[in-house]
C-alpha cells in the first residue's frame, strides 16, 4: 500500500499549537490529495509526545 490507500487520518495533539504543522505535515505525507481528517487536542497525553496519528488504509 502507498499514501494513494489512505482513505482517513486522524491525528491527537498534546497542545493546539501544533495544528497548523500537522495540517502541513499531513497534506505534504499526502501529495495533496484530500481525505476525512479529524484532530483531536488532548492535553493529558504523556508530555513528551508531540502528536499520535491514526491511519486507516483500504485496497
Amino acid at each position: 500500500m502507498t499514501v494513494d490507500n489512505v482513505v482517513r487520518v486522524t491525528s491527537y495533539l498534546r497542545d493546539p499549537s501544533y495544528a497548523e504543522k500537522n495540517q502541513n505535515a499531513r497534506v505534504a505525507a499526502l501529495n495533496g490529495r484530500v481525505v476525512p481528517t479529524t484532530t483531536i487536542v488532548a492535553e493529558t497525553l504523556v508530555p513528551e509526545w508531540l502528536v499520535e496519528t491514526e491511519v486507516i488504509a483500504a485496497d
